[in-house]
């Protein structure tokens, strides 16, 4: 009985940000296309989010069907693949940003940012257990006698289905966040805002904007709810993150056109 009220709870979970996440999608279409008067303009949505489904089914086949997929999406046991790699680059992608951004800011922002490449890197590192994928080298002794994956990394030290927890808080916070920016902050974001509030308003002019960021954050908050695509989750937010990145590393003296929206 216990069990099934276990799976029960990350499947409504699932079911609830699914639902909240298509009715900030809908009203998105919505103004996108002037009341679905020009319907073509949500093509890149459509796209976007039918391939983000079918890797979701892939990632439901795989976790279903004793992990066939497992260079594509890892495994239990084997903690490498596509969307582990892909992670990886991205995680790598948003520190050298982050980066990039602290040297350019002062203040509290270049704290924020110097935060953001010390936690990414970290997060990386962790992921691809600090080098091991590449070089084989053998997990030391100890630690391989506690590590869930036998790998050199700690984030496989504590029970798995503790990310369950973090990941649906995680992903149920974006939804939020990305309801308030993209909805209700329309103003652009200035230098003299404080950090938090200069993001929130950023956030809301790139899934205003972007062609695919509004699609790809509330898509990989609502995988984040459910283990079985939990990797697939990560890949999504991860591409996601690293588009947001890229919109606050372009210059703010050099705006794009609107018919040149990004990515």
């Amino acid at each position: 009985m216990l069990d099934s009220i276990e799976h029960i709870g990350p499947l409504a979970s699932f079911a609830a940000a699914a639902l909240f996440a298509g009715f900030i999608l809908l009203r998105a279409v919505w103004l996108t296309t002037d009341g679905l008067r020009n319907a073509w303009r949500a093509t890149p949505v459509a796209v976007a989010g039918g391939l983000i489904a079918a890797g979701a089914a892939l990632s439901y086949v795989h976790n279903q069907s004793g992990e066939p997929l497992g260079w594509l999406f890892g495994s239990e046991a084997v903690d490498f693949g596509v969307s582990e790699y892909g992670i990886v680059a991205a995680l790598v992608g948003i520190a050298g940003i982050s980066l990039v951004l602290a040297c350019r800011l002062a203040g509290l922002a270049r704290l924020f940012f110097l935060l953001c490449t010390i936690g990414a890197f970290v997060i990386a590192g962790e992921e691809m257990s600090w080098g091991q994928w590449i070089f084989h080298w053998t997990t030391p002794e100890a630690l391989a006698a506690v590590n869930l994956q036998n790998e050199t990394n700690l984030h496989n030290l504590v029970d798995p289905r503790i990310y369950d927890v973090v990941y649906a808080a995680v992903g149920w916070a974006t939804l939020m966040l990305s309801m308030i920016a993209y909805g209700f902050i329309q103003r652009p974001s200035s230098q003299s805002d404080f950090i938090l509030l200069k993001l929130l308003r950023d956030a809301g002019t790139w899934l205003r904007d972007s062609r695919y960021g509004l699609i790809l954050t509330i898509g990989a908050a609502v995988l984040l709810q459910h283990e079985l695509f939990e990797e697939y989750a990560e890949f999504v937010f991860g591409f996601a993150a690293l588009l947001f990145f890229l919109h606050l590393h372009k210059p703010a003296e050099q705006p794009i056109a609107k018919d040149m929206a990004y990515a």
